[in-house]
């Protein structure tokens, strides 16, 4: 294979092997603890709900409205309303603004994430990110860990209530349509049940990351592939080659 420019923008759809979409939270950092802390955090100070479950699992849509919109119905028996949604937002922002400038600990990158983002589109992958989560904290992540963003496709809560109407979001950013008009595979790689179940429900393909209990779960959901980081860059492109739908 030749080598390919850094810039899939001058690149034909021939080119390209494909289009792959990151999670963030548990996928490209580890920032899972910090962000249940903040999200039950945030919850309490605003709406006076404590012990909520941060097994974002659990919930229907595991994105931060659709969390929120659960457990306002579950937990203050009542409709949610646009003034929960913006107060909440905002609170969880400057928690993880706060925590993201006072504690080091808790914003490590997944091992080769930086690398792995930065080298994909030289070896033929166009990238892209969507998250569950809410832009600005989901940025703040990000930079926390010294993952780049900039230029990158970018799709998150503020975008779409259901995980896969973000990454649909991600997809139409990246390409300018919907993956089922373009020749462009999609795979969606994630770390959570939910990220597998919602790239099944959009048709795309889905590689997992993740270790222990987390691991066995993806496996045991069905994906057919999960790898602990993406030190070894091989096989990383292998299991993408392998996800690719046809």
């Amino acid at each position: 294979m030749g080598i390919h420019s850094l810039s899939l923008q001058v690149m034909s759809a021939q080119d390209r092997h494909g289009l792959v979409i990151f999670d963030i939270d548990g996928t490209l950092t580890h920032t899972n603890a910090v962000d249940e802390s903040c999200y039950e955090q945030a919850v309490g100070e605003v709406l006076g709900v404590t012990g909520i479950s941060t097994d974002w699992g659990a919930y229907e849509h595991s994105t931060d409205n659709g969390i929120l919109s659960q457990i306002i119905q579950t937990h203050c028996g009542r409709a949610p309303t646009g003034r929960d949604f913006r107060a909440v937002r905002a609170r969880f922002i400057e928690l993880i603004g706060e925590r993201s400038r006072t504690d080091p600990n808790g914003w490590s990158e997944v091992g080769g994430a930086r690398e792995v983002v930065q080298q994909l589109p030289s070896m033929g992958w166009q990238v892209a990110i969507a998250t569950g989560g809410w832009g600005p904290s989901a940025r703040c992540k990000l930079e926390r860990a010294g993952i780049p963003l900039a230029g990158m496709p970018f799709a998150c809560a503020d975008h779409a209530f259901a995980r896969v109407d973000i990454i649909r979001w991600a997809v139409r950013r990246a390409n300018g349509t919907d993956h089922k008009s373009s020749n462009i595979p999609v795979v969606y790689v994630g770390d959570g049940v939910w990220d597998l179940e919602a790239a099944r429900s959009g048709g795309y393909g889905f590689v997992g990351v993740g270790h222990g209990d987390r691991a066995a779960r993806l496996a045991v959901a069905g994906s057919s592939e999960v790898l602990k980081d993406y030190r070894d860059r091989s096989r990383f492109e292998q299991a993408l080659i392998g996800a690719c739908p046809e």
